[in-house]
């Protein structure tokens, strides 16, 4: 995906988010008839208040009432803007999916290697877990048990995290590295995904930040390998 989870920060998401809103614009105007020029700031100031109660207290206690309340607004303005709660919620997880995929883009930006850029990776993705932000694709698994459209979401929402490790890794293969008999890009993706989940969730349930530093720097020596690269390689690029 605690008290932590609600800090984010605000001058880098602004900027993803004008883009954000901007993206969809049209199609939110169909889906929301009326909607005035000049309401993105709001919008924007709802979806923050919604990522950060939905990380708080998860899906099945959310209600209108208390994202108004986080965003400063009344519920009539939080209706006007988007219609309804389920609208709300789900334009929240489109925003969290999109905008974690652009910090973590904006983090490897600049590497110099894919060696470099899997090190950014696994640094910001401790900071991540440390900030308790990986909460709410749990919350989004456990829902999508039984709501087909949260499976949908969910699926998509890793989707982009494997297309996000896969690029690494097929970097790494036009840099000339090769990988482990048997593997794909695609393959160790979704391998990396499923074990850095494990160290994610198991922080999520015993906040224990050193324990998840060793866990990550294991899978990363272990990924390295997979690569054909010593688990010296990362700490060369720094």
């Amino acid at each position: 995906m605690g008290a932590h989870s609600g800090e984010i920060v605000e001058g880098r998401v602004r900027a993803m988010m004008v883009e954000y809103a901007q993206d969809g614009q049209s199609e939110r105007r169909q889906e929301v008839p009326g909607e005035r020029e000049g309401g993105t700031e709001r919008r924007e100031q709802i979806l923050l208040a919604a990522w950060g109660v939905l990380s708080k207290i998860g899906f099945e206690k959310i209600t209108t009432r208390r994202i108004a309340e986080a965003a400063g607004i009344n519920i009539a303005t939080l209706h006007y803007h988007f219609g309804s709660k389920e609208a709300v919620l789900t334009e929240t997880l489109r925003y969290a999916q999109q905008n974690t995929d652009k910090l973590m883009r904006t983090e490897i930006m600049g590497s110099q290697t894919s060696a470099e850029a899997l090190a950014r990776a696994f640094a910001y993705t401790l900071k991540l877990m440390i900030q308790r932000r990986g909460i709410l694709r749990f919350d989004l698994v456990v829902r999508a048990f039984r709501d087909p459209d949260a499976n949908q979401e969910a699926l998509n929402f890793y989707e982009i995290y494997r297309r996000f490790v896969q690029e690494i890794i097929e970097r790494h293969l036009d840099e000339g590295g090769s990988l482990a008999p048997g593997l794909t890009a695609r393959t160790l993706a979704d391998y990396l995904i499923t074990v850095v989940d494990g160290v994610v969730l198991h922080h999520t349930l015993s906040g224990d930040d050193a324990a998840a530093e060793r866990n990550l720097n294991m899978v990363q020596s272990q990924v390295l390998q997979l690569m054909g690269m010593s688990p010296e390689a990362a700490s060369r690029t720094d």
